[in-house]
């Protein structure tokens, strides 16, 4: 961790976000919560100076929603965050047995449905599954569904030593009831693989970790399930947005060469024709060199976030980022990408949205505003 982060870039966060900071990159934080006994570790990620400790919101339902509502934010997509269950983004990048990791998701998504059904309609909380084994991996789909998780289903980005998602008819199942309960898939990025304990490796991390959870759009797209599933909906979530474009350039720039023309059969459509049907991108933190593709991209497909309570995200400053982002974007598209793409997306109550947000703001005009300096 110590060499994740820039300590002096850490150290001036903490200041920044008052007494619930992330904490200082203390380099044995993470081995002495290693050995600590359970009530340690508990006094450990309360304490708001360790290392790895969460803050209060990670874990407060009611602290989450008030420092939610501090920054202007009515309703959120709620992934894994580094406690307690962090591990959900990294599957099968270690060998974990099954039957731990199955107990893992369980247990992640019966806390997840509690802290969301306290606040609710206010948190869709996104379900973790593995694909050890499908049948139970619906099963677990339709309980999360059953719970009140309508954030839908993160897709592990590696599916370890099982065949990738290009293996329709593994994976049928777990593709048809996603599209039944009207749960989207999520790729997120945060996987990779193990890159050593070298000086680049952290460097080839962050350089990577978005082409990771971009690749399983191109699994689904050659094995037919978009076609096959035309109401499933898939979302790209903190893996940038320019990405996409130059994809389906490349996409369909193969299948017009009569050499590849045969990759589209049983495909009724053109990859850039299935993006546009069911295809979304979680646009966290989206940062202003990227607005300028909204319109090549589809305002309809931007979904913005704030990736609370993340040091990289716009947490406690989203105001600022928001003027910097959307200060000279017409109205419409603000409220599309700022909320109307999710609740359309995810099935928010519109009411219970706008009620939150005619309370807490933030209002059009201050975010057409030319930004100051933070």
């Amino acid at each position: 961790m110590g060499t994740f982060f820039d300590q002096e870039a850490t150290e001036e966060f903490n200041a920044r976000s008052g007494d619930q900071g992330a904490g200082r990159m203390d380099p044995n934080a993470a081995r002495q919560a290693y050995e600590a006994s359970d009530r340690e570790l508990w006094d450990f990620l309360c304490d708001p100076d360790s290392m790895i400790a969460p803050r209060r919101g990670e874990y407060l339902p009611d602290v989450r929603l008030q420092e939610l509502e501090d920054d202007g934010i009515a309703g959120e997509l709620i992934f894994p965050q580094m406690a307690p269950f962090g591990a959900g983004l990294m599957q099968y990048r270690h060998d974990i047995p099954p039957e731990h990791s199955l107990a893992g998701n369980r247990a992640y998504n019966r806390w997840l449905a509690d802290l969301c059904n306290r606040n609710p309609g206010r948190h869709a909380g996104v379900a973790l599954i593995n694909v050890d084994d499908i049948d139970i991996s619906v099963a677990e789909v339709r309980e999360a569904h059953r719970s009140g998780l309508f954030g839908g289903v993160l897709l592990p980005t590696s599916t370890g030593t099982h065949p990738f998602y290009h293996d329709y008819q593994r994976y049928e199942p777990l593709w048809s009831v996603c599209e039944e309960l009207d749960m989207p898939i999520h790729t997120h990025s945060g996987w990779s693989p193990d890159y050593g304990d070298v000086a680049a490796a952290t460097p080839m991390y962050i350089s990577e970790v978005d082409m990771w959870a971009q690749r399983p759009f191109k699994a689904l797209l050659w094995s037919g399930v978009f076609e096959r599933h035309p109401n499933l909906k898939m979302v790209f979530t903190e893996t940038g947005c320019g990405w996409i474009l130059e994809t389906l350039r490349v996409l369909d720039f193969k299948i017009e060469n009569p050499i590849f023309a045969h990759f589209t059969t049983g495909l009724s459509l053109t990859p850039r024709e299935y993006f546009e049907r069911q295809c979304f991108i979680g646009a966290s933190f989206l940062p202003r060199h990227e607005i300028g593709m909204r319109h090549d991209i589809g305002t309809h497909k931007l979904m913005w976030g704030s990736d609370y309570p993340h040091m990289e995200g716009t947490w406690p400053n989203t105001m600022h980022k928001l003027r910097e982002t959307f200060h000279d974007v017409a109205e419409s598209e603000i409220r599309d990408i700022l909320g109307r793409n999710a609740i359309d997306v995810f099935g928010f109550d519109r009411a219970v949205m706008e009620e939150a947000a005619a309370r807490i703001g933030p209002e059009i005009g201050a975010i057409q505003q030319p930004p100051v300096a933070a």
